[in-house]
Formats: structure tokens, C-alpha cells, sequence
């Protein structure tokens, strides 16, 4: 476990690609919680894409969809 957590910034587009693809609020809000857990504690919990400022995480299943979350720190 780190000696702090870090804080999760999210952006405008985030917010507005996030409402897109789950329009349920408690919903949309259990994926967010549950991708700033994960990242606040460990971001190199990811993995590393070829632009090494960003990183990718498999996220639970969204109609039946896979998301991936990217991400930088």
C-alpha cells in the first residue's frame, strides 16, 4: 500500500463519454468509483501502451462490452 493515495483528476470529455455510455447515474458512478480505487492506490496497475505517458486498464463489462480505461499520471 503507498504512503498516500493520490487524488483523480477526471476531464470535461470524460464525464461527457462516460454519461454516453452508461446512462444510469448509480451505475456510471460505481464504474468511476471503482476505476479511482484502483488508480488512486496503484496506477501502475495498467498497462503501459506504446506511448509510455499512457496507461490502459481493462474495466467489468458494460452491456456486455468490454471498456478500457486509459489513463496518465
Amino acid at each position: 500500500m503507498p504512503e498516500y493515495i493520490r487524488q483523480v483528476v477526471r476531464e470535461r470529455r470524460f464525464e461527457e463519454e462516460l454519461r454516453e455510455l452508461i446512462a444510469e447515474a448509480i451505475s456510471a458512478d460505481q464504474f468511476v468509483e471503482a476505476a479511482d480505487f484502483l488508480i488512486s492506490r496503484d496506477p501502475l496497475i495498467g498497462s503501459q501502451t506504446e506511448d509510455p505517458r499512457v496507461w490502459a486498464i481493462p474495466m467489468a463489462l458494460v452491456e456486455g462490452e468490454q471498456v478500457v480505461l486509459y489513463y496518465t499520471f
